[in-house]
């Protein structure tokens, strides 16, 4: 979300995303912030409140003309916002909703929201769902796999079936496959 002087209460709408994806879609981190997000929160305390956020986001706006805000961390009463700043190209490619390659030395890595799903690395295929055991996860991974393989859910358990070996085997996150 990009934020100006003049949408700057806007900031609190910002969506979450991990720096790594913002340096990687072509942005540089200007500050991350360390803010108070229960509105309870008292002004001699790590996190900053309310008026400091304001305050610190008024001078990096001067500064810098607009930044984009991006949520880079959440707990339970404080986020991290991320104060970010376009320095050039993205390295990564949308090739699908919410869904990136990113091309690497010796392959490639696909990205569901913040979560590196599927990497080809030397001939080395690695599967993490990220804790995320959804029908997009599993989607993507499938359109991005070599046809031997595909991922499938039965009896709310998942599996890879390798079609090359007749075999079926029993999915993990962190899993690794020959290409």
């Amino acid at each position: 979300m990009k934020i100006t002087l003049q949408n700057m209460q806007d900031v609190y709408r910002a969506k979450l995303s991990s720096v790594d994806t913002m340096e990687l879609k072509g942005y540089e981190l200007i500050k991350e912030l360390f803010v108070d997000s229960s509105g309870m929160g008292a002004a001699d305390e790590p996190a900053l409140i309310q008026s400091q956020f304001k305050t610190e986001l008024t001078e990096l706006l001067k500064k810098h003309g607009s930044l984009t805000a991006k949520i880079t961390n959440a707990g339970q009463f404080q986020v991290y916002v991320g104060l970010f700043k376009r320095n050039g190209a993205s390295k990564m490619h949308k090739v699908a909703n919410n869904t990136y390659m990113i091309n690497t030395e010796n392959g490639f890595i696909i990205r569901l929201h913040d979560t590196d799903i599927l990497s080809i690395d030397y001939g080395i295929i690695t599967l993490d769902s990220g804790g995320f055991d959804t029908h997009t996860t599993k989607d993507r991974m499938n359109q991005f796999l070599p046809a031997r393989y595909s991922v499938y859910q039965k009896d709310w358990a998942w599996y890879i079936k390798d079609s090359k070996e007749n075999k079926t085997i029993p999915f993990k996150d962190g899993i690794t496959l020959q290409a």
